[in-house]
């Protein structure tokens, strides 16, 4: 037989890859149809969820009443448009005093949508009603929590200065300062931190604090005449001024 006649020897490798295709190719395809399916499926899912997302928003911005945001609740829950509109019910519900309806439309927001952008706005929310009820340690608490746990939120300088404000109206007085005090450090260029300088100010008087003593008459007599020597003014030790008193000292 000629060399141009003889039959080329498969390689191993290409023995090789056909036993394997021929045992897996079936199950290689029927992958590869779910991985599409799978990618088809997740694509659908998100158009639909921005699909409804944005007739959510839609229906949001024409309600204006408990009613209709009730409306946008049961035809598109979940979305952030329905938390919008479960904060909406609460706060129109606090407005009209109806504190108790409004706490259930809060816990019911705080429950449902912990990783709404607005979520801090249900707790401050119960918050100024647990003030507004008179539950002053309850708002104390909500305010406390905000602060701590949320301090980068765009509510946490007003929850902290609040806090302040209802510990001063229970009589600790030390304590709101130091309330003040962190408004002060923590948030200086927000609004809150205008008026935690101003009520600082205002304790720091109150208390007593950083308040230099006033010098005694001899002192004051003596700054005020001429300086004379210790033999013309009858007395062989001069007199030492008075010391300041500490800023810690109340």
């Amino acid at each position: 037989m000629s060399s141009d006649q003889q039959l080329s020897v498969p390689s191993l490798t290409t023995v090789q890859v056909e036993l394997f295709w021929a045992r897996h190719g079936r199950k290689i395809l029927i992958g590869a149809a779910l991985v599409i399916l799978v990618l088809i499926g997740v694509g659908a899912y998100i158009g639909y969820q921005a699909v409804r997302n944005s007739r959510a928003a839609k229906a949001f911005a024409a309600a204006h009443d408990i009613k209709g945001w009730q409306s946008v609740i049961r035809r598109y829950s979940g979305t952030i448009a329905a938390g919008n509109a479960d904060l909406q019910i609460a706060a129109a519900q606090a407005t009209a005093g109806q504190y108790s309806e409004s706490n259930t439309s809060y816990q019911a927001f705080v429950k449902d949508y912990s990783g709404h952008p607005l979520f801090v706005n249900g707790l401050f929310g119960l918050a100024s009603n647990a003030e507004a009820e008179g539950k002053t340690d309850e708002a104390l608490k909500y305010y406390a929590d905000i602060s701590s746990r949320y301090a980068s939120s765009y509510l946490a300088p007003m929850a902290l200065y609040y806090h302040g404000r209802l510990t001063e109206k229970k009589g600790n007085l030390k304590e709101a300062l130091q309330d003040f005090e962190n408004v002060i450090q923590l948030y200086p260029q927000s609004v809150m931190g205008t008026l935690a300088r101003r009520d600082a100010d205002r304790l720091t008087s109150k208390l007593g604090l950083n308040v230099q003593a006033q010098p005694s008459p001899s002192v004051a007599s003596a700054s005020a005449s001429p300086q004379a020597s210790p033999a013309a003014s009858g007395s062989a030790t001069p007199v030492a001024p008075a010391s300041p008193r500490s800023s810690l000292e109340p």
